[in-house]
C-alpha cells in the first residue's frame, strides 16, 4: 500500500506535470476563486477522523477548506488554530476540513499525516489526496497555506493564500456567521493584518501575501533542484562529492553543496556513509531554518549541525534541536518530517548537517523569512 501510494504520487508530482501542464486556473491567487462553487472532495483517496464528507452532507452549513503540507512550517503553525476553530464555531454549523497535500513521496502514506494529527490533537475531518487530485480544483498548489471559506449554498465566499492569512480568514468567517445566523456573541475579532490577505478574505480578489517575505524552501531532490552540483549528478548511484575550498560549500545563498558520498534521488540524496566529513551545506539569510528529513528505513540516526563552523548556542536552537554533553548540537532523526533546526537570527549564515551513519535522506532545506528583530547573529 505504501509503495503504491508512493508511486502514484511520483507520477503526479513529476511525470504528469512534464506532460500535462496546469490549466491557468490552476495558478490563480485564491481572491479569484470567490463566486465559484466549492469542488467536491470525492478525489481524497482516505479520510481521517471522519467518514468521507460530501456535498450533500455540507450543504447547509458554513465551511472552510484548509490545504497543507506535512513539511511547511507556515501549515504547521496553523494546524492548531484550524483545530480551535473546528471546536468553536462548531456549535454554529460550521464544518472545518482540512486536506492533506504531500509534498514528498513518504508523505503519500497515511502513517504520516496521521502521526502528525495525533501528535497536534487534531480532531477535525482531515482528506488525505495521496495523488495530489485536488489542488487544481481548490485553487492551485499549497502554499503555506491555501484556506477556503464557503457559505451553506457551496459558494465560495472568501480564500487567501500563503502566510498571515488566517486572521483575515477568520473575520470572514465571523462575518458570515453575523450575516446568515446573527451570531453576535463572539469574543474581540482577530486583529487587523496588513498582508494583504483582508481583500481576499472578504471576497475581493487581490494579493495574498503583500508585504511579507516569502518562505525560501530548497528542493534537493534532482527533479527538483535548479542549481549546484545535485543538479547535475547521476540518479541512484553512491557517488563522492568534493570541495577543495571554503567557497566551494559557501558559495551561492540557497545552493545546497553536498560534501563526502552521496546517492542523489528523486526526492534528494541519501548518505551512503556517516562522519563529519559527509555533509550538506547551505548559506542563508537570516530566518529560521527547517529540514525535511527522512531517517534510515527502520532507523534512527543523529544529525550533526554546524552554523558558521560553530555548534549552535541554546538560543539558536530550533524545536527540535538538542545539545550533547559537550556542547554539540544536533538534531534526531526517527521519523521522515520537517525538523525545526536553528532559530531565526541576524545576517548570513552558513548551516551545514552532516549525518552520524549512513542511511539518511536530506529532502529539503527550508529558510523561513526572519522577523523584525530577531535573535542573536
Amino acid at each position: 500500500m505504501v509503495l503504491v501510494a508512493a508511486g502514484t504520487f511520483a507520477v503526479t508530482r513529476f511525470v504528469l506535470p512534464r506532460f500535462f501542464p496546469p490549466r491557468d486556473d490552476a495558478a490563480m491567487p485564491g481572491g479569484e476563486l470567490v463566486g465559484r462553487r466549492l469542488a467536491s472532495l470525492a478525489a481524497a483517496t482516505e479520510w481521517l477522523n471522519s467518514e468521507p464528507l460530501t456535498p450533500d452532507s455540507l450543504r447547509g452549513h458554513p465551511v472552510i477548506v484548509a490545504l497543507w503540507s506535512d513539511t511547511d512550517p507556515e501549515c504547521l503553525r496553523s494546524l492548531p488554530l484550524l483545530e480551535s476553530w473546528h471546536q468553536a464555531y462548531a456549535g454554529y454549523g460550521v464544518r472545518v476540513i482540512g486536506v492533506h497535500e504531500p509534498d514528498f513521496a513518504f508523505a503519500a502514506d497515511s502513517t504520516v499525516p496521521a502521526r502528525l494529527a495525533r501528535r497536534l490533537g487534531l480532531g477535525f475531518p482531515i482528506a488525505l489526496d495521496a495523488a495530489s487530485a485536488l489542488p487544481s480544483e481548490l485553487g492551485g498548489p499549497v502554499d503555506g497555506p491555501r484556506v477556503l471559506l464557503a457559505d451553506p449554498t457551496g459558494t465560495i465566499v472568501s480564500a487567501a493564500v500563503g502566510r498571515g492569512i488566517l486572521p483575515g480568514i477568520e473575520r470572514a468567517l465571523r462575518a458570515e456567521l453575523r450575516r446568515e445566523r446573527g451570531a453576535q456573541a463572539f469574543p474581540a475579532d482577530p486583529e487587523a493584518d496588513t498582508t494583504g490577505a483582508r481583500a481576499a478574505a472578504v471576497g475581493r480578489p487581490g494579493p495574498m501575501t503583500a508585504g511579507l517575505p516569502a518562505t525560501h524552501a530548497v528542493f534537493l531532490g534532482t527533479g527538483r533542484i535548479a542549481q549546484g552540483p545535485l543538479a547535475d549528478a547521476v540518479p541512484g548511484t553512491a557517488q563522492p562529492f568534493t570541495a577543495q575550498f571554503r567557497f566551494q560549500v559557501e558559495g551561492q545563498p540557497y545552493v545546497p553543496y553536498p560534501v563526502g558520498l552521496w546517492s542523489p534521488g528523486a526526492e534528494g540524496p541519501t548518505a551512503a556513509r556517516g562522519g563529519a566529513e559527509n555533509y550538506i551545506a547551505l548559506r542563508y539569510d537570516a530566518g529560521a531554518l527547517w529540514a525535511v528529513l527522512s531517517p534510515p528505513r527502520g532507523g534512527t540516526v543523529r544529525v550533526w549541525v554546524l552554523r558558521d563552523e560553530k555548534w549552535l548556542g541554546r538560543d539558536a536552537l530550533g524545536a527540535d534541536a538538542r545539545l550533547d554533553g559537550r556542547g554539540a548540537s544536533f538534531v534526531v532523526v526517527d521519523e521522515p518530517r520537517a525538523y525545526a533546526v536553528c532559530r531565526a537570527s541576524r545576517g548570513h549564515h552558513v548551516v551545514k548537517l552532516s549525518p552520524e551513519g549512513q542511511g539518511l535522506t536530506v529532502h529539503a532545506l527550508i529558510v523561513e523569512p526572519s522577523p523584525p528583530g530577531a535573535g542573536p547573529p
